[in-house]
């Protein structure tokens, strides 16, 4: 057993010591102070061409992290800094120009901040022309002079790549909803709308214990690579988001998958809901369907709105 624990020791140090000389890179030579780069936040805005959609609801977005990639003349590879959150004040042991800096936007995937990914649908930023000095600040980006907030820009991929299976904005502009007669369509409320003036409305009463309603469109999407539902949402009860699809093919049986649970909020707030997950429980058949269930455990009176719904994939 003595011998156990000691071999098992000796395994994680090794691992550790491995780890350790394999990240340090940037702390070879003669440098020890390191130079800063400060960012505050990124933006999600349209391409000025082909971009996905010409609603302004389609870019709200929640990027809370970065993963920021150097490259530095005389470099066989790229180095990678990590993962920061932001906002983040990055420490890099450098003196002088950076051949450049990319920077892949992140988000908290299911709104979980464990399961934050580079969403594969935003463009990564590439920025150059920048030089840092040890101790030092050198901000990315641009100053937004009404939240004094350091903000550099990204897109989502064009048209060209990015499939988009539903959206719905409840602007009275959009002229339809792709949500059943459920769901009330608030076409003229701004104040209350999380973009525009108009949302989706679902009034649960406190007698009512579930309440369910649904997209109305059935999907087919060639990728079984990533899907995604993206929404802005403000609940005062649990809301479940499901699935239903086919485990043998579209002429067997359909049958239903949750995909998650929201939790109440007070505030609007966005998410990237990860759907290729649960479609591959399904085998990838189509077409498959999504649907909500509100659950309300504590029998309150309570509302649940939406606004800038849309199921994507590339």
């Amino acid at each position: 057993m003595k011998f156990l624990k000691n071999t098992t020791r000796l395994a994680l140090a090794l691992v550790l010591t491995v780890l350790i000389f394999s990240s340090c890179k940037r702390f070879e030579g003669d440098i020890t102070v390191p130079a800063y780069l400060h960012l505050d936040r990124i933006d999600v805005t349209p391409q000025s061409s082909n971009a996905p959609s010409v609603e302004p609801g389609f870019y709200t977005s929640d990027i809370d992290a970065v993963e920021v990639i150097c490259y530095f003349e005389g470099d066989n590879a790229e180095t990678v800094l990590g993962v920061f959150q932001l906002p983040c004040t990055m420490p890099i042991l450098h003196d002088g120009p950076i051949e450049y800096i990319t920077i892949n936007p992140v988000v908290k995937q299911n709104g979980l901040s464990g399961t934050r990914i580079y969403y594969a649908f935003y463009e990564p930023i590439r920025l150059t022309d920048i030089t840092v000095s040890p101790n030092d600040t050198t901000n990315l980006g641009t100053l937004d002079p009404t939240t004094n907030e350091w903000t550099l820009e990204t897109h989502y991929y064009t048209k060209e790549r990015i499939n988009v299976l539903s959206e719905d904005f409840f602007e009275p502009t959009s002229f339809l909803t792709h949500f059943d007669s459920t769901v009330t369509w608030v076409t003229d409320d701004p104040e209350n709308a999380c973009t525009g003036k108009g949302y989706g409305l679902i009034h649960i009463a406190d007698s009512e214990e579930t309440r369910t309603f649904s997209i109305k469109d059935e999907f087919s999407p060639t990728s079984t690579q990533i899907l995604y539902l993206e929404m802005d949402y403000k609940t005062d009860v649990d809301l479940y988001v499901n699935m239903i699809g086919f485990q043998v093919s579209s002429e067997g049986a359909a049958t239903t998958k949750s995909v998650m649970c929201l939790y109440p909020t007070k505030t609007w707030k966005k998410i990237y809901i990860n759907l290729g997950r649960t479609w591959s429980q399904f085998y990838y058949n189509t077409p498959l369907s999504i649907f909500f269930q509100a659950a309300n455990t504590e029998g309150i009176e309570g509302d649940i709105l939406l606004d800038n719904v849309k199921i994507i994939t590339l």
